[in-house]
């Protein structure tokens, strides 16, 4: 006897979605929807650490400048 794995439900703005009841239109959107999210995430990760060495180099600048 061949056990169906269930799906887990996908959490989208606080309402739970079965997997299995979504068209295929809709399972593509989600995809295209939780993709982006991840790349935004990551972006805005490399932007932190962009600003926190800007601000770094910035305040190396102001020293030196300060210093002649």
């Amino acid at each position: 006897m061949t056990e169906e794995k269930k799906l887990p439900k996908i959490l989208y703005k606080e309402k739970e979605y079965e997997q299995k009841e979504l068209t295929k239109k809709q399972q593509y959107l989600f995809s295209q929807v939780f993709d982006l999210q991840k790349k935004e995430d990551k972006l805005r990760f490399k932007l932190d650490q962009i600003g926190a060495s800007k601000e770094k180099m910035e305040e190396h600048l102001d020293k030196e400048l300060k210093n002649g």
